[in-house]
């Protein structure tokens, strides 16, 4: 599903005025139908229930008026807040706070920061000069509509109107947002100052990429895309690069399992990870790789973590490499398995025909992984997962990612993109989106940057958001899943952009359907394999 910015959103609308003659007042009017729509499915069982329409000045703030307009004319309770100046208020915005000022509906006006011309109101408004409604009013509504700022909010909120945001956000029963939540950047996601923090939000014609990225995606509650008479196919006219994975598209770009087929048609992963210290590490990626249906695992791996990848999953293959103090060394690429026996020899065959290598989950961190590490990233032929110690063990040598013989793919938590950036993670966290491309762009790397709605990042621009998951994941272990489930997926011959999409997705889906059985609390890293297969098969 393809997501939309401000920019890309006005030139759509401009399209459908300019030439399909649509006239922008209908669109409005489509708007505050299908917004009405909701407010009356929400209010439909409360007694003599009260709503109230918070309006700004712009043409969200005209969908409100409107929406006032629809519900005041099914006898509902309706009254308006204004938190602008009358004055700004233009064009077809102006056009439907006339007509709800003639037909009686209640106005308030607040006195605002920006606003200075109170007093000369052609209207018949009356005024709060305490800049907002007090909590006990704000209470006494049993659904309030935000129809503040719309997408085209540049700047922080300040004065009554934060204010009155914040209050709002303490003391309302049940907020409904038109089309993004007041304060919530349309790109980014960012926080302008302050935010209303909605139970619903009610997008309207395409949906917002600041509604699917952190932190705005946290107030924005449910999420229902409306129609208001824009043709489908005008998103195609315009150049949009992000979007979000709906369960029909992760189905239909599933790897396609012929029935004449035999383990070599699914691709070979073969995985270093694990050490002394985290073997399980291992074990679970090489039990998620399975699990996504790839035809052969093959565990590089020190002794000890293989002892556990057989007590945990018996098909996979191992080849004991020589260690240093129990993780990888320079010397781990110099071996081979003969016979239940280590001889000197070499890796490159099994380096040469695998699929996809999986490396860094659980490998440690010295100089000696870390030499280890950048010998495998320079020899390597075969597409890469690059995880968690992987990237550490590079994050002083980034420039070595332009040496990639082959595609590939990272996976970093913020904490790990700090250290390949030299971003602070607060910084990382302000445009998450946008780090990711500017990574993907230099380094012509797949970047998947985790967060609650992770950002898959390709070199060439385009971007996905994965809205699947939940706070279980925040938890050991869950990573090295990860790894091996985006290891699976490209050795079935899926590229490694959309391998990572395709990861994230059924991973989250996966740690959905454990916390069905268990809790958000208790389940584990093992939890979410055992629950792949069913998310994969619907």
């Amino acid at each position: 599903m393809k997501l939309v910015n401000a920019c890309q959103m006005r030139k759509i609308e401009q399209i459908a005025i300019q030439e399909l003659g649509i006239p922008s007042i209908l669109l409005m009017e489509n708007a505050s139908i299908r917004i009405a729509e909701h407010c009356l499915r929400y209010i439909k069982d409360i007694s003599n229930p009260k709503v109230l329409i918070v309006c700004g000045s712009g043409n969200n703030g005209g969908d409100g008026f409107a929406i006032a307009r629809h519900l005041y004319v099914k006898g509902i309770d309706t009254n308006i807040l204004l938190a602008c100046d009358t004055f700004s208020v233009k064009e077809d915005a102006a056009v439907n706070l006339l007509i709800v000022q003639k037909i009686g509906i209640p106005i308030e006006l607040i006195k605002t920061a920006y606003n200075h011309t109170i007093d000369q109101s052609p209207l018949k408004i009356s005024s709060s000069a305490s800049g907002s409604l007090c909590g006990n009013e704000l209470e006494s509504y049993d659904l309030i509509v935000d129809a503040i700022f719309g997408t085209g909010l540049t700047r922080n909120i300040e004065g009554n109107v934060r204010q009155l945001i914040e209050t709002i956000n303490f003391y309302a029963k049940y907020v409904i947002s038109v089309d993004i939540p007041s304060g919530v950047h349309s790109d980014t996601g960012r926080i302008m100052g302050c935010a209303v923090k909605a139970n619903e939000t009610i997008t309207l014609g395409f949906p917002k990429t600041g509604t699917f990225l952190y932190p705005g995606a946290e107030y924005t509650g449910k999420i229902h895309i409306e129609d208001i008479s824009i043709p489908d196919n005008l998103i195609d006219r315009i150049e949009t690069k992000t979007h979000t994975l709906t369960e029909s598209e992760a189905m239909d770009i599933l790897p396609a399992r012929k029935n004449r087929s035999n383990k070599g048609d699914f691709g070979r992963v073969l995985i270093f990870a694990g050490s002394n210290e985290m073997p399980g590490a291992a074990a679970l990626a090489c039990s998620a790789a399975y699990m996504t249906g790839c035809g052969l695992v093959c565990a590089c791996v020190v002794k000890n973590t293989a002892s556990v990848i057989h007590h945990w999953q018996r098909e996979v293959v191992t080849r004991i490499v020589p260690d240093k103090n129990g993780t990888y060394c320079k010397d781990s690429l110099s071996v081979v398995f003969n016979n239940g026996k280590i001889e000197i020899g070499s890796l490159s065959d099994d380096i040469r025909c695998a699929s996809v290598i999986v490396l860094g989950p659980g490998i440690g961190r010295s100089a000696d992984v870390t030499e280890f590490v950048q010998e495998l990233i320079i020899n390597s032929n075969a597409s890469l997962v690059l995880d968690a110690d992987a990237l550490f063990a590079i994050s002083g040598n980034v420039n070595i990612l332009k040496e990639l013989k082959a595609p590939c793919v990272i996976t970093p938590h913020p904490g790990e993109m700090s250290r390949l950036t030299n971003l602070s993670v607060p910084e990382i966290l302000d445009d998450i989106s946008d780090t990711a491309a500017r990574f993907a762009k230099e380094y012509n790397t797949v970047t998947l940057l985790k967060d609650a709605h992770t950002v898959i990042a390709n070199p060439d621009g385009e971007i996905f958001i994965n809205t699947t998951g939940n706070n279980a994941l925040s938890k050991a272990g869950t990573g090295d899943v990860l790894a091996g489930m985006i290891a699976g997926f490209t050795a079935q011959g899926v590229n490694v952009f959309k391998a990572g999409v395709l990861g994230a997705y059924f991973h989250g889906k996966a740690c959905e359907e454990a916390c069905l059985k268990k809790s958000n609390h208790g389940i584990t890293a093992s939890d979410i394999i055992n629950n792949i297969l069913i998310v994969m098969k619907r």
